[in-house]
């Protein structure tokens, strides 16, 4: 656990097992402060917060123009676009997950003793986009190892 600066604190066992999920975040026990950003730093947190909401927005937006495109051609050939509904799933998540960070980033700089908890809400925000992003890439590379193979054992 962080501590504030000139805070003694005390070493916790670390659990053998590792845990499916972080746990969340939880506020300062009472009497004990949150680190505190100062002016200049709440100012970057907050600019980027305004950049990550609006790219969030952006991207749910762009989300929904793939999902009209998406029934539009079902409408008129009566097939389902897979690759069209799935870049609408991917930009509406994405884009949710990033607003809630951006969200999450801006309330650091406006709130007082408080930013710790902001920020890890944020950087959980932040954590489910990487973690998609990983299982993503994760199996396309698996997919592309085995056209690989099946490339080359087919001759």
């Amino acid at each position: 656990m962080a501590t504030a600066p000139g805070d003694a604190g005390t070493a916790t066992p670390v659990e053998a097992a590792p845990q499916a999920s972080p746990p969340p975040a939880t506020p300062a026990p009472p009497g004990r402060p949150e680190y505190e950003f100062n002016d200049a730093e709440d100012r970057i947190i907050q600019d980027l917060g305004s950049k990550m909401s609006f790219v969030g927005l952006f991207m749910v937006g762009m989300g929904l123009c793939f999902a009209v495109s998406a029934i539009q051609r079902w409408s008129r050939v009566l097939e389902i676009e897979i690759g069209l509904l799935f870049l609408t799933m991917l930009f509406i998540v994405f884009g949710i997950w990033t607003h809630r960070a951006g969200t999450e980033f801006r309330r650091v700089a406006d709130s007082r003793g408080r930013d710790v908890t902001h920020l890890m809400a944020a950087l959980a925000s932040l954590l489910n986009c990487y973690r998609l992003i990983y299982l993503l890439f994760f199996v396309g590379l698996v997919f592309a190892v085995i056209q690989l193979a099946a490339t080359n054992l087919g001759g």
